[in-house]
């Protein structure tokens, strides 16, 4: 059995959910895979609790909103925390922070710098320092995985680095954000603009503030990622072709799909015969055939071609936060994890 002491920053809808799963699979942990997980140190905006032995699951995952100062002390920091606690891994699920990647990104750095391994969902330190915080976990000997930080729980990720090994990767294509795909099939379906980001909006896959969806940040943010963390790229946000949605009238949709095609938010990356690859998003028009055609507007996937292996896709529809949230004790477990069942 291996005790493994963690520490969590970010308590919102991923954190709280992971708390959960945590408690719920604590025998499974145990018996299946000889890991004791103790949660010895968590923190969100309003404060942070410490328990070397191990804070109790089930009252930290019942906060639903209220702060975990609760339980602890207002004002105790995640960077305090990692300077108070002996821990072997942080779990970063704080909001996404694309102007300067805090307070995740200065978290990412501490823990790294002191030896911690690093599980993440959240998007905005990887977008902005992936390189930077690669090479830091290389230099301290541990590592960072984030393999819920792109499409949720779909392992585009693991499928990328571990599926493909020893492959060229000669193409990569995603249907990578569900407000633009639900948009884009409203307004296949007749709907104004205007009218298909509001459905969105009620359906719940799409933010009040619309704008990093429409206009195709968040595609590129998860682009760049996979760009990186898959193909060994030092890529960022500008390297990115983008072109959003607000552009497009049911006029223009309704033309792809009358000449038998489908209009579908794409990010992609092909590789080049001078070398590199070509990255961009955007609404595209892809034949009956395509493998993304299929998805419908609440699905997230990925198609890799390579040179090996063919074409691979895999495709999620993901409802409600808890499977992101498992990312975490999956990345976990890739680090830890050595199933006993045989």
């Amino acid at each position: 059995m291996r005790r493994v002491n963690a520490v969590l920053s970010g308590l919102g809808n991923i954190g709280s959910r992971f708390v959960g799963v945590l408690d719920r699979k604590r025998d499974v942990l145990r018996d299946q895979y000889g890991v004791d997980v103790r949660l010895v140190g968590a923190a969100d905006v309003g404060g942070g609790a410490i328990a070397p032995e191990g804070l109790e699951l089930a009252p930290v995952a019942a906060l639903k909103g209220q702060s975990i100062a609760a339980l602890g002390q207002p004002g105790l920091t995640i960077l305090h925390i990692l300077e108070q606690v002996e821990a072997d891994i942080l779990f970063e699920a704080t909001p996404v922070n694309l102007q300067t990647g805090e307070p995740g990104l200065s978290a990412i750095r501490a823990a790294l710098g002191r030896g911690l391994h690093v599980v993440t969902t959240n998007k905005g330190p990887l977008a902005l320092a992936y390189s930077e915080l690669r090479a830091l976990a290389r230099a301290n000997g541990v590592q960072l995985r984030h393999s819920g930080a792109v499409f949720g729980v779909l392992p585009t990720v693991n499928i990328g680095q571990r599926d493909l090994a020893g492959a060229t990767i000669l193409r990569i294509e995603a249907q990578a954000n569900l407000a633009n795909s639900y948009i884009l099939k409203q307004m296949a379906d007749g709907m104004g603009y205007r009218e298909a980001v509001q459905a969105a909006q009620a359906q719940g896959c799409c933010a009040k503030d619309e704008t990093l969806d429409v206009e195709g940040w968040d595609a590129v943010i998860k682009l760049v990622i996979l760009a990186n963390a898959v193909l060994g790229l030092d890529a960022r946000i500008d390297d990115v072709r983008r072109e959003g949605i607000t552009h497009l009238t049911p006029h223009d949709v309704a033309a792809v799909y009358a000449e038998g095609n489908a209009l579908k938010y794409v990010a992609s990356a092909v590789h080049q015969e001078q070398g590199g690859y070509d990255l961009s998003v955007g609404p595209r028009a892809l034949p009956p055939d395509h493998p993304l055609t299929a998805l419908g507007p609440l699905h997230m996937g990925v198609v890799y071609t390579s040179d090996l292996y063919g074409t691979i896709s895999a495709a999620i529809r993901e409802e409600e936060p808890t499977p992101s949230a498992s990312s975490l004790l999956r990345d976990m477990l890739s680090i830890y994890g050595s199933t006993t069942l045989h």
